[in-house]
């Protein structure tokens, strides 16, 4: 049998559930390692790395390692300025911050010096 992406019916235990697994894995009988969703995990998404990041030189990249996913994931990042975190960042003429993102990390590119705080999710982003 293939690998199903996808299921949605009742379990052995009798609880309808909804499972999507990440490639390579079985919605049904994959681990939750496999799963980019599982309706009985009591929260939304699978955070897999946190930090804060930085670059304290001029045109110097912002390069963040995390541990390999296998697959892009989606990543969400902050411009961080003292104690305030800015929601949409802003340099003149720049909208947001542009990263450039691997299995095992990301990339930002900028002229300024800056810090970041950033969130890796384990949501597979396909690529372009």
């Amino acid at each position: 049998m293939t690998d199903r992406s996808a299921v949605i019916g009742r379990w052995l235990d009798g609880v309808l559930r909804l499972r999507t697994s990440l490639i390579g894995y079985d919605a049904y009988t994959g681990p939750d390692e496999g799963m980019s969703f599982d309706s009985e995990w009591n929260d939304i998404v699978k955070v897999h790395a946190i930090g804060i990041a930085g670059s304290g030189q001029y045109y110097a990249p912002v390069t963040v390692p995390f541990p390999d996913l296998g697959y892009s994931p989606f990543i969400e990042v902050r411009r961080l300025d003292g104690n305030v975190v800015y929601d949409d960042y802003v340099s003149d003429t720049v909208y947001g911050i542009g990263a450039s993102i691997a299995s095992n990390g990301f990339v930002i590119s900028t002229y300024d010096p800056i810090t970041v705080l950033y969130a890796v999710y384990r949501i597979a982003v396909p690529a372009p």
